[in-house]
């Protein structure tokens, strides 16, 4: 069962307190759509600031594939954490 706390995770043996490092997993998956979208975006914007030609046929095949490289991320990692948790042995 995970344990809720607000940043610190409290050892009672010896009075000292830990920072609590499993708060937030890590997900690729979030971090390769933010990437594209922000690609995305900085093209579209170099476009609107007159540097660059960004046609929409190129761009949005680019966003929608971009968008499913982080839903193959994403179900990656998930099979992969599931698969260890299984692995790991029980307490």
């Amino acid at each position: 069962m995970r344990r809720h706390s607000f940043g610190h995770r409290f050892d009672h043996s010896f009075g000292h307190s830990f920072p609590d490092r499993s708060r937030h997993a890590f997900e690729p998956g979030k971090l390769v759509a933010g990437l594209v979208i922000m690609g995305v975006a900085a093209a579209y914007g170099m476009d609107a600031a007159g540097e660059w030609n960004v046609r929409p046929e190129i761009a949005l095949p680019a966003l929608l594939g971009g968008l499913c490289a982080a839903a193959l991320t994403s179900a990656l990692t998930y099979a992969l954490r599931r698969r260890s948790r299984r692995a790991a042995p029980e307490d």
